[in-house]
């Protein structure tokens, strides 16, 4: 009678298993980046069927489709709004890409015509910031990097900029590593980026890795570039407050496996203040123009599942 329960009990723990339930509409909006005018967000989701470009109103009503590739490319995300309101800065794998890693920065207008590719070069350009006047745009890219075909974490990621037409490219690190997410300050002598060094630290699942993600602040004219994390935590996605004084990024210190929080601290690494807490994991901080609100990443995930919307907090941060 034991032996039949336990193989009835034993059945049914494996029915359970088998029926676990499979998640078809994991939507994920992300990337938050308010216009000037502080009325509409741009954001990139997968609400369609397919990542592409939205927009919404500043309190998240009205969602509606941007852009999401057409005949021109596949994928278009992290938008960015230029500093008049007028075109947006996006990152995309183009049509007739073959290596899974091909990403080009583009422009549009801010109604989603007039798409210009600006970079042509083969490998990973990504991840478009204007600089504060808008004559510029960052962005990370692969180019200097020995071979193409190695795993993209092997590969040698540098900070670049071009003029806002595409022409006038011009080198900013020589990381021989991966730099990425590059964002210059608003008075244009610094750009903020993530750099990973060939150290101990720990992924975004908390493993320990030889492979530890910081937040480095690189001045332009060519002075030096200065580890402002310094931790082993996974650092990444940093953003500047308008007025510069802060430094806003995200990191999973003291966190469980894939949840990560917002922090601020000043340009030199100083005055670390954590500005988000809770059970969901909270990423890719971006301040307002007036420096009021924070829009970001909220989500949860695990290694095999994640879905996410966008969220803000006020900072409250002094001068």
């Amino acid at each position: 009678m034991l032996a039949s329960l336990l193989l009835a009990a034993a059945a049914a723990a494996a029915a359970a298993a088998a029926a676990q339930p499979t998640s078809v509409t994991a939507v994920r909006d992300s990337y938050p980046h308010l216009s000037p005018g502080g009325r509409t967000l741009v954001f990139h989701s997968n609400r369609s069927g397919r990542q592409a470009v939205w927009l919404a109103e500043a309190k998240g009503g009205n969602p509606r489709l941007l852009f999401d590739g057409g005949d021109l490319g596949s994928e278009p995300g992290t938008p960015v709004w230029s500093p008049d309101g007028r075109s947006i800065a996006f990152a995309m794998k183009p049509s007739g890409a073959t290596d899974e890693n091909e990403s080009e920065v583009y422009t549009m207008r801010a109604d989603g015509s007039g798409v210009t590719r600006l970079t042509t070069v083969p490998g990973d350009d990504s991840h478009p910031h204007w600089s504060s006047d808008g004559k510029r745009i960052f962005f990370n890219s692969a180019r200097s990097t020995p071979d193409l075909k190695a795993d993209w974490t092997a590969q040698w990621i540098d900070i670049y900029s071009m003029a806002a037409d595409g022409t006038d490219v011009r080198r900013h690190s020589d990381c021989k590593a991966t730099c990425t997410y590059p964002i210059p300050s608003p008075d244009g002598l610094l750009v903020a980026h993530r750099k990973t060094l060939p150290t101990t630290g720990a992924n975004w699942a908390q493993e320990p890795v030889q492979r530890n993600s910081e937040v480095f602040v690189t001045r332009l004219d060519g002075s030096g570039s200065t580890n402002v994390t310094n931790n082993p935590a996974y650092d990444g996605w940093p953003s500047w407050s308008p007025n510069g004084r802060w430094l806003y990024f995200a990191s999973n210190r003291n966190q469980p496996p894939n949840v990560g929080q917002i922090f601020a601290m000043r340009p030199d690494g100083s005055d670390v203040r954590q500005i988000t807490s809770g059970h969901m994991s909270r990423v890719q901080p971006s301040s307002s123009l007036d420096g009021k609100l924070l829009f970001f990443y909220e989500n949860f995930e695990t290694d095999s599942f994640e879905i996410g919307h966008i969220a803000q907090i006020e900072p409250s941060l002094p001068e």
